[in-house]
């Protein structure tokens, strides 16, 4: 997570959401706690529970938090990507000589192998198991909404650039068995609706 008491704000980093470019871009205005540094992907139900009331404390206000939601689909690619780097290969976490299709069969089995168990973002951002859900989320694809929200919190110009992105292995597809999309998408419903929300109109504010 991200603290920003100028906006009023907290960033939180959804994993594979350009996480890494827009900290990057945020850093100089952040006033992160030195141990919240440890926990990068900090979900919002974390955030609630351990963070949210000693900052609204030590601030004398409570912060708002935003995030990104990418189309989860793409989420679950960027992922597979991620994991087939070379660094992980003989890694239990690593996707090498699997195919995309092997890693959604994965994530849809239960117990998950280690490689495939990556969550889902509408637990991260506080839609399942109780909330609170971030106050604004952004759709990973008009992230130009997103910038612009965050010059108007903190006055300041931003430029937001390309890291970390993962390139697609070699003669790799994401082509998926119509019947495999079906069963993600179902076992996914709930973030796969989520996602239409927030893409509609490139942004959700969930409380006012």
């Amino acid at each position: 997570m991200l603290v920003l008491p100028t906006a009023r704000l907290v960033f939180l980093a959804t994993p594979k959401a350009a996480s890494q470019a827009i900290r990057a871009m945020l850093g100089p205005y952040a006033e992160t706690p030195e141990t919240a540094r440890q926990f990068p992907h900090m979900n919002a139900a974390t955030y609630a529970r351990r963070w949210a009331p000693f900052l609204a404390e030590t601030l004398g206000y409570a912060p708002e938090t935003c995030a990104v939601m990418r189309e989860p689909m793409e989420q679950m690619q960027s992922w597979f990507r991620y994991r087939q780097r070379e660094a992980l290969i003989g890694h239990q976490n690593s996707t090498h000589g699997l195919t995309f299709a092997e890693f959604v069969e994965a994530r849809l089995a239960d117990p998950q192998p280690p490689f495939a168990a990556v969550g889902r973002q509408d637990r991260f951002l506080g839609f399942l198991d109780d909330g609170p859900p971030v106050t604004h989320v952004f759709d990973y694809a008009q992230l130009d909404l997103l910038v612009a929200f965050l010059q108007g919190r903190l006055d300041a110009p931003l430029s937001l650039e390309s890291r970390n992105v993962s390139p697609l292995p070699e003669g790799e597809t994401f082509d998926l068995p119509a019947a495999l999309l079906k069963r993600f998408k179902k076992a996914h419903a709930a973030e796969f609706k989520l996602y239409e929300r927030v893409a509609a109109k490139g942004y959700l504010r969930t409380r006012s």
